[in-house]
């Protein structure tokens, strides 16, 4: 079995705050060292967290490029990147470079998104 964490990307996910890079670093960090197997980022435009109010989110690929830097071990990947978001040989590229900064452990996950806000805007 593997064990793996997602890490917080938006306000709703932190302590009452929005994560900065730091805060999302310690924790694919201490996750790595506690020998779990993988990291998750989300990839959205916007965190729509159920009953609360829109909120702000990292930036997926900005973070998981980062992430694919600091780290040694541990897989990294999206949870979930939307398709229609980005043309996909942009995404491609991206998903590629991602993986070469990383070694080898990207897994890119893809989705169709949902309705909302994301796609209004």
């Amino acid at each position: 079995m593997r064990i793996g964490v997602t890490l917080p990307m938006s306000e709703s996910d932190g302590p009452g705050r929005m994560p900065g890079w730091q805060d999302v670093r310690a924790l694919a960090l201490h996750a790595e060292a506690a020998g779990l197997a993988s990291v998750w980022v989300c990839d959205h435009l916007v965190s729509e967290p159920g009953d609360r109010p829109p909120e702000g989110v990292l930036e997926g690929w900005t973070v998981l490029s980062a992430l694919a830097a600091t780290t040694r071990r541990v897989t990294v990947g999206t949870l979930v990147t939307c398709a229609a978001f980005r043309h996909p040989a942009l995404l491609a590229k991206m998903g590629a470079t991602a993986d070469g900064i990383s070694g080898g452990r990207l897994v890119l996950g893809l989705g169709a998104g949902r309705p909302g806000l994301e796609f209004d805007a």
